[in-house]
């Protein structure tokens, strides 16, 4: 069997968003937030203090295509109950302050997008947070439609961050990365592959860590080396051999599935790229030649997927991969 896993963690490195690719983004970011600051300081309005969520957060971004653009997520955490102001107000508060900023600002469910004529938007969310009469700090989130909604984002990350510790040990030797996250960062890139926009057809970042917090484990050779390929096969067969529609709720209020957006034909769709991915890892896994195995995954996850030269695989055969911590699917 061929071992593509230096390529796989080569595509890694690719699609990866680093501290420092992202520096351009972090100075929008820091600029739009200076604005808000002055534009509630000079109409007499709260502050807040900010915080990362998202990808950025649980560091699993990925490098958009050229279809699409990169995005931060940014909270604004204001020091007050929910009675205090509507989340209409604080909406509006926010969209004043940015309105005019670029030439597209506008609402979204739950969050004001800022976009970026050069490929990038921003995307900020507020919360009313307090401490309620049993010392419990509560958060709300200001959306759109629904008015202040229960959330808690702390306390996702927190999940998340758990949830990883067993991949101690398999970080790889370019960026130190965790298989986690780089299988997570692999999904994300295979399904911007396929549908190459912004849609309600796919999946979030976020349910693509979720998905794997429950399905994932980690997964390694005989000689206890991470293979990518293979805890990728084994996620993509089990959500797609999963009953009906898949269902993955977010741990936090307000426990929602991360896979409702998604309509009954896009969710069929899914599991039928889902089914296709993986039969053609498991060629790829069993394939002797590194070229051709790498071709097959290539076909999935597109454009930045690396092919090595025949001649740079002059053996092409390595020790068989078997699952040393992955032998079950399912937590």
């Amino acid at each position: 069997m061929a071992d593509i896993q230096k390529h796989f963690e080569r595509f890694h490195a690719i699609i990866r968003i680093d501290y420092e690719m992202s520096q351009p983004l972090r100075e929008k970011r820091d600029i739009i937030l200076d604005r808000i600051r002055k534009h509630l300081k000079d109409n007499g309005r709260p502050g807040f203090d900010e915080f990362l969520q998202g990808s950025y957060a649980m560091k699993t971004g990925v490098v958009p295509i050229e279809e699409l653009e990169y995005d931060i997520d940014v909270g604004l955490r204001f020091s007050f109950s929910e009675k205090k102001h509507t989340a209409a107000d604080v909406r509006q508060w926010i969209f004043e302050a940015v309105d005019g900023h670029t030439e597209t600002v506008n609402e979204r469910g739950p969050c004001v997008r800022v976009t970026y004529v050069d490929g990038y938007h921003v995307d900020l969310v507020s919360y009313a947070v307090w401490d309620d009469t049993l010392g419990i700090t509560q958060f709300r989130l200001a959306h759109k439609k629904n008015g202040w909604r229960p959330a808690d984002p702390p306390k996702l990350i927190e999940h998340v961050d758990g949830a990883m510790k067993p991949y101690a040990g398999t970080e790889d030797g370019t960026t130190s990365t965790n298989q986690f996250r780089r299988v997570v960062r692999y999904l994300r890139r295979w399904y911007d592959e396929a549908i190459p926009e912004e849609s309600e057809a796919k999946p979030t970042g976020l349910a693509y860590v979720l998905a794997a917090v429950q399905y994932l484990r980690p997964t390694q050779t005989w000689n206890s080396k991470p293979n990518d390929l293979l805890a990728v096969q084994n996620l993509a067969t089990v959500l797609s051999l999963l009953p009906g529609r898949i269902v993955v709720k977010k741990p936090t209020p307000e426990y929602d599935d991360l896979f409702a957006r998604l309509s009954d034909g896009d969710m069929n769709d899914f599991k039928a790229r889902l089914v296709a991915l993986a039969l053609d890892l498991g060629s790829a896994g069993r394939e002797t030649d590194p070229v051709k195995a790498c071709k097959l995954a290539k076909k999935h996850f597109g454009r930045d997927f690396p092919v090595p030269e025949p001649e740079e695989t002059a053996k092409k055969t390595a020790a068989p991969a078997i699952v040393t911590s992955s032998s079950s699917a399912s937590r």
